[in-house]
């Protein structure tokens, strides 16, 4: 019966004249547990709406997510500019989203990027992509240009909105514009996303970012403000007592995890207190780690501020903060935010950090490539690489114009249109030394240094989106998080070049994808049996770890082969001496020389068998 009521709503949502009753069948008897092959599609060019769904095999072998999004993006063919209408912009949930598996209610966001011109992709937690799956739907693929300023409404019906009001205000204001109307859940941009400043994220609840690759500079080029969705249905499972017993449990297995308990404490910004010991936080623009990292701990932000915990949809964690900062309440800031502005910069004041992470998140904007180039500008100012005079006024009087500056960029104003273009564009404009520029693949390197744990480096510069503390996480595999069964050993953090060594870094990498099909937040450390259960469970399918390990390789190698369509070349896979360089008084072995790097590199596609 619940198939049957499946089948009519999808025929009164769909758009026939599309669609013959042969496809609709199709799509009738592909309908299963977990996901409800039902992918939206919205063209803003003629404001056409339908409905599509996809094999059923396509869901087994790809999850959701980024598999999904990725296998989208290579069959749709549409390698054009990332601000072309018909770059499509993939917003895809997860079979665990909607559910209450815990810490699942994540988005994940796929498209062409204007930073890197390669693969984008991003994933955002709060509770949109919940409201997603709620909504009856897998995902939205949007192509084409509104002629006006619009937004995307989905509820009990779908529509395209022309909001000419909303243009021009940043994130906080569109959203609660937006929810007074209905209690919607709002995916949308600021002013930097309608600048089409090449750092723009695509904000959603409560500072909550799909940031990294300037994703919202592609949906402001599509003069789309928001995407507001309010959804009232249960996602279906396929053995549902079951699936609940074990989310129950995987609950109670990470609110007693030491980890939930520090990052419910202190948030992400407990690795401003645990990471400098390790030498992981860097300092200078990457020059060093000379700074008093006592000023800007977790432990002190928690004694000088009003501090509550934010969690996500289906969060046990909490790790988000919400601060109490004059008359507003502020998102954030996370430890990246804080180690790029804090650090990075060499500025030991909170207030302006605060200050800063809230106009960021307001424009719309991601804070680490922000806090990057920002960083780097002033170290370039002092080593006397340039010498731009609208550039030196924001660094005078202790910082005083950053915020300026922020604004600056997110309205493409003065220097702003410059540096709008992202730290790499900018500097090699000014002939800056490439060695000298910290981004990998035109994306700036994230706040964990490659010279505390080495194959973090390899990892940046192998990642299909830029550098990405995320795509593995190697700070944590190499402190005792180890994963066995998916051949994922902790070792010396200061080994690179050794194949066993490379081989946990291939095996974290793809394990990273799972992650970011089902999609799971990176802090929810649950078992990996779990996890496939989960999924079997949701789904019907029979995962296990031969067939995770499989999985994850091949969305590796297909965002590879997308990559190499968009002009990839494999001398991009580089890192930068800035932080590959030794640091006088650290030990010797933590730096990485030209021909160590190389050889990892050659080991990393031995192993992928990128050579062939």
């Amino acid at each position: 019966m619940e198939k049957f009521h499946y089948f009519l709503n999808f025929f009164e949502n769909s758009k026939i004249k599309r669609y013959d009753l042969l496809y609709i069948y199709i799509s009738y008897m592909y309908y299963m547990q977990g996901n409800w092959n039902r992918i939206l599609r919205v063209n803003l060019s003629n404001n056409d709406i339908w409905t599509e769904g996809l094999p059923i095999e396509i869901w087994e072998n790809y999850i959701g997510g980024i598999g999904i999004s990725a296998y989208i993006f290579n069959k749709m063919e549409k390698y054009v500019d990332p601000f072309s209408p018909e770059n499509p912009l993939i917003i895809m949930a997860g079979p665990l989203t909607g559910t209450p598996y815990p810490n699942t209610g994540r988005h994940e966001i796929v498209s062409r990027s204007p930073l890197t011109d390669l693969l984008g992709e991003s994933n955002s937690g709060g509770f949109f992509g919940n409201e997603l799956k709620r909504a009856g739907y897998d995902g939205i693929i949007i192509t084409g240009r509104a002629d006006s300023p619009s937004i995307i409404k989905i509820d009990d019906s779908v529509k395209i909105e022309k909001r000419d009001d909303l243009w021009g205000k940043n994130f906080y204001d569109t959203q609660e514009k937006i929810r007074k109307e209905k209690k919607f859940r709002v995916m949308a941009i600021g002013v930097a996303g309608e600048n089409r400043v090449l750092f723009s994220a695509i904000m959603n609840d409560e500072g909550r970012a799909a940031g990294r690759n300037g994703l919202g500079a592609v949906m402001g080029s599509k003069n789309l403000k928001a995407v507001a969705v309010a959804g009232t249905k249960q996602v279906p499972l396929e053995i549902r007592s079951d699936f609940l017993k074990l989310a129950g449990d995987a609950s109670r297995y990470l609110l007693n995890s030491p980890l939930t308990q520090g990052l419910k404490e202190y948030g992400s910004m407990i690795w401003m207190d645990a990471g400098p010991g390790l030498g992981d936080v860097p300092a200078n623009y990457f020059n060093d780690h000379n700074f008093d990292y006592d000023e800007l701990s977790g432990t002190k932000f928690k004694g000088l501020y009003k501090v509550t915990s934010y969690h996500c949809a289906n969060c046990v964690i909490g790790c988000g903060r919400t601060v109490q900062f004059g008359n507003i309440t502020v998102d954030g800031p996370e430890y990246e935010t804080v180690a790029a502005f804090g650090p990075l910069l060499g500025n030991k004041n909170f207030d302006r950090i605060i200050e800063w992470n809230h106009l960021i998140n307001d424009a719309g904007m991601d804070t680490i490539s922000t806090g990057v180039l920002i960083s780097a500008l002033n170290y370039y100012l002092k080593k006397g690489l340039i010498n731009i005079e609208s550039i030196k006024t924001y660094y005078e009087n202790n910082f005083s114009g950053i915020s300026k500056m922020i604004d600056d960029i997110a309205h493409s104003r003065g220097i702003g249109n410059e540096l709008k273009e992202g730290l790499e564009r900018f500097a090699v404009s000014n002939n800056i030394p490439r060695d000298m520029i910290a981004t990998v693949k035109k994306m700036e390197i994230p706040m964990h240094d490659p010279r505390a744990f080495k194959l973090q480096g390899l990892g940046y510069a192998t990642s299909s989106r830029g550098a990405d503390h995320l795509q593995a996480e190697m700070y944590e595999v190499d402190m005792g998080m180890d994963n066995e069964n998916l051949g994922i050993r902790s070792g010396d953090r200061w080994t690179i070049d050794d194949e066993k060594r490379v081989e946990t870094l291939v095996n974290t990498q793809n394990y990273r994808q799972i992650q970011n099909s089902v999609i799971i937040c990176s802090y929810a450390k649950v078992d990996t049996q779990s996890l496939i259960d989960a999924l079997n469970f949701a789904t019907g399918f029979n995962y296990d770890y031969e067939i995770f390990k499989k999985i994850g390789e091949n969305i590796i190698d297909l965002k590879r082969k997308i990559n190499k369509k968009l002009g990839l070349k494999n001398e991009d896979d580089y890192l930068p001496g800035i932080v590959r360089k030794g640091i006088e008084g650290e030990p010797e072995e933590s730096s990485t020389s030209e021909n160590e790097f190389k050889n990892a590199i050659n080991k990393y596609y031995k192993i992928r068998k990128w050579n062939d």
